[in-house]
């Protein structure tokens, strides 16, 4: 038995050893960062839902529901956020319990991408390695430290991606009758029809970027029938069925489901170009065109490879499909969010390009071979990540002044610490998580569906009703507070400057 045969008998520990080092990734220090962006919905909603057992933001300043314009905003993820309020019946509503769920979401992600690469690969090492690799993504980290669907979602789509690849592909040994024919008839395994419909449900339900599957679906079933017609030199085949009937299905979806169809439909809009989406896919890389090359030799390795080449072509099909449509037809903001979960096909292609290197070098030579595939796939954990980010100035553990989010913890306690009893606030009110139970009067602009802004007249106006408040925007903020009105605050409000609230905030007061 040689050294590698002997590691990978202890797949277990090690497996074990890289979910650890995952959930230290993501517990140690929590609660660092105060929230920011949409986490603030979120905490928002979740509590609302704690403090009153229905779906309305909270109020945390006036310590009441919300008075809200998007009602629907409450309701949208609530699989997830039941999780966060759920909590809350039995620890306190901090910034670490509120994203405990995310954190432990990613942590069984890391289980469930062992489980799924080893299926797609039946390779142990490439498990361990997409394992190791998602324990250790930049990008991981931080959205498994954040009160948000996305951490809940990547586990949820990447597992209705399996179910629904083993429907299509994998043969039924099992003794009932029905599903025998089913398989002989129509060529799928119906046993995981019910799995496929449940995923995809939640998966949907999480997030609309689930009926991106429909694109991978139909990219999958056009490049099988290439596959075989090369093969067997006929179009009749179950791949080109498939085809006619999910164009069928589309139809039909359009003409009986109007509404479903156009609640997929109007998330595109054909040709509309975000490159940034490139790059963004390979951010948890030390270096993108060493990502690319591995990447490359994965899929080569796949999908060259007989026995696996359904199962290759699925993972590129996937990866590539979902970066395809987010560059050229996602009608949204450009995000890193909605890649996010498109990284699980391309961290199992790494995983098996890594693996790929190890063996030809293993097989090209006649002398230490198990050396130098170990040292490759040593290699390999060594210079793929980007291990530089833990040693930034700014990361999901540590922020200073320069970072590119607000303390807004440290901003309202300010506040608080130097208010009058009289004082107003203007700013952004679904933030006020950070000024609970102080019952300012707040003025509210950049609400998630209000176009409403702080004009230079409204400033002027609530100066002279009020003697003494705030005016506080992020630099994120500024299309809601105008130009005009920025500048009169400059010049007559005193703009505040102390450490620990620097950075890219706006903080005036008079």
């Amino acid at each position: 038995m040689t050294i590698f045969q002997k590691i990978l008998r202890q797949a277990g520990v090690l497996l074990a050893l890289i979910v650890v080092l995952g959930a230290f990734l993501r517990f140690y220090h929590l609660g660092a960062l105060s929230f920011v962006a949409d986490e603030f919905l979120d905490i928002n909603a979740s509590y609302g839902y704690f403090a009153t057992g229905e779906w309305q933001a909270w109020d945390f300043n006036r310590e009441e529901p919300a008075v809200r314009e998007n009602v629907a905003s409450d309701e949208r993820a609530w699989l997830y956020r039941l999780q966060v309020a759920t909590l809350f019946q039995f620890l306190p509503p901090t910034e670490a319990v509120a994203r405990s769920i995310s954190a432990l979401w990613g942590v069984l992600t890391i289980v469930l991408l062992y489980f799924v690469a080893v299926s797609f690969t039946k390779n142990r090492t490439i498990g361990l390695l997409a394992a190791f690799l998602f324990a250790v993504s930049v990008v991981g980290i931080e959205f498994d430290r954040t009160i948000r669907m996305y951490a809940m979602f990547f586990p949820w789509f990447l597992l209705f991606s399996w179910m629904f690849f083993k429907m299509l592909e994998s043969p039924y040994r099992g003794q009932a009758r029905i599903l025998q024919e089913i398989q002989k008839l129509f060529g799928i395994n119906a046993l995981y029809a019910f799995p496929v419909l449940l995923t995809g449900l939640v998966s949907m339900h999480l997030h609309q970027l689930t009926g991106n599957v429909v694109l991978i679906v139909a990219a999958y079933l056009f490049v099988m029938v290439i596959i075989t017609w090369r093969s067997e030199r006929t179009l009749k085949n179950r791949y080109g069925a498939y085809c006619i009937v999910l164009c069928a299905v589309i139809v039909a979806v359009g003409i009986l489901a109007p509404a479903l169809f156009t609640q997929f439909s109007n998330g595109l809009i054909f040709f509309d170009f975000h490159p940034s989406y490139i790059s963004k896919i390979f951010t948890d890389y030390a270096h993108p065109l060493l990502a690319f090359f591995i990447l490359v030799l994965g899929a080569l390795h796949l999908v060259r490879d007989g026995q696996r080449r359904k199962e290759g072509v699925w993972l590129v099909v996937s990866a590539l499909m979902l970066l395809i449509a987010a560059v050229f037809l996602w009608r949204r903001n450009v995000g890193v969010q909605y890649i996010f979960f498109a990284q699980s096909f391309v961290i199992i292609l790494l995983a098996t390009g890594v693996y790929a290197l190890a063996d030809f070098l293993r097989g090209a030579v006649a002398t230490y071979r198990d050396k130098i595939f170990i040292t490759v796939i040593v290699l390999g954990i060594v210079l793929v990540p980007r291990y530089g980010y833990f040693f930034e100035e700014n990361n999901a553990y540590h922020q200073t002044s320069a970072a590119s989010n607000p303390n807004y913890r440290k901003v309202f306690d300010y506040v608080k610490k130097n208010r009058m009893s009289d004082d107003v606030l203007i700013t952004r009110n679904f933030r006020n998580y950070y000024f609970s139970g102080e019952k300012m009067t707040v003025y509210d602009f950049g609400g998630e569906r209000t176009k409403s802004k702080i004009t230079l007249e409204k400033l002027e106006e609530i100066i002279a009703r009020h003697p003494h408040g705030w005016l506080i925007y992020a630099d994120s903020d500024e299309t809601f507070v105008s130009k005009e009105a920025r500048a009169y605050a400059e010049e007559e409000c005193e703009r505040v400057s102390a450490p620990g609230i620097r950075g890219p905030i706006s903080i005036y007061r008079w």
